[in-house]
């Protein structure tokens, strides 16, 4: 009898088409964040909150791409899909259920960042009781940015002192989103680009391969959480904060009006 584990019978977005493309991805990412903040001590904690983040600015981001397609059809979107908004210093932040599909809902394919991080904290032993209503979660976050105070985690007993979801965001989204759309090393034959749309759930399969690395460091109920948190505050940051320029967002009279650098000088 094979001792073999049973064959993964999901099926990703990106698959088959995309599989060693998405691979690389993953692993390179992955590798980056090892590089940068080890997983050996107490900065395990910053290390979950950073992978958080990238998933939670790649879904920001996803949100963007869908809302600039659809900016000449406004019919086509739903009331409150994605929002800017300011707090009384006139700092910016985006809402709306398009980020948050990608972080708590799933799209069709059903894959969002709380299944990943969910499914890892299970294996590694936390219990359906232990986790949070990330729902709430959200809900406070929403509230903290609208009184401008969007950007630091919650403080704890069990948590160290953590890098702000902004300033690791900073360090890391560059290289991060260089390696997703790198071309394919010459050796291997080439596969269509990942779509913007999935970039969220690859990068929130990285954040659930480090909670189960960090597993023994950093209990799986307090990894689950910030992964979330880390994800959802960085959903919601100014993306001039990350990414300055590359995407202009103004109030319109149809809605949020969006352009992306690049389209736009094409244009």
């Amino acid at each position: 009898m094979s001792s073999a584990s049973p064959a993964r019978q999901e099926r990703f977005p990106w698959e088959p088409e995309s599989v060693n493309r998405a691979n690389l991805v993953s692993a390179g990412v992955r590798q980056l964040l090892l590089q940068k903040i080890p997983a050996t001590d107490v900065r395990a904690q910053s290390l979950l909150v950073a992978a958080g983040a990238l998933a939670g600015f790649a879904a920001q981001n996803s949100a963007l791409e869908q809302g600039e397609l659809l900016t000449a059809r406004r019919d086509l979107v739903a009331p409150e899909s994605l929002m800017l908004r300011k707090n009384p210093e006139g700092q910016r932040f985006l809402a709306g259920r398009w980020i948050n599909a990608a972080l708590l809902l799933g799209y069709g394919h059903g894959l969002p960042l709380q299944r990943f991080v969910v499914q890892a904290a299970s294996q590694a032993g936390a219990k359906r009781t232990d986790f949070a209503d990330y729902w709430e979660l959200e809900r406070n976050i929403a509230k903290a940015a609208a009184e401008g105070e969007l950007g630091r985690l919650e403080a704890s007993e069990d948590r160290a002192p953590l890098a702000r979801p902004q300033d690791l965001l900073r360090v890391l989204w560059p290289t991060t989103r260089r390696i997703i759309i790198a071309p394919m090393p010459l050796e291997l034959g080439d596969e269509p680009p990942l779509h913007e749309a999935h970039w969220s759930s690859i990068l929130g399969l990285v954040a659930a391969r480090l909670m189960t690395q960090t597993a023994q460091i950093v209990p799986p109920k307090l990894a689950a959480g910030l992964v979330m948190e880390g994800a959802i505050i960085a959903s919601k940051l100014d993306p001039d904060l990350v990414d300055r320029g590359r995407w202009t967002l103004a109030p319109g009279p149809r809605g949020l009006q969006i352009a992306r650098d690049d389209r736009r000088r094409v244009a």
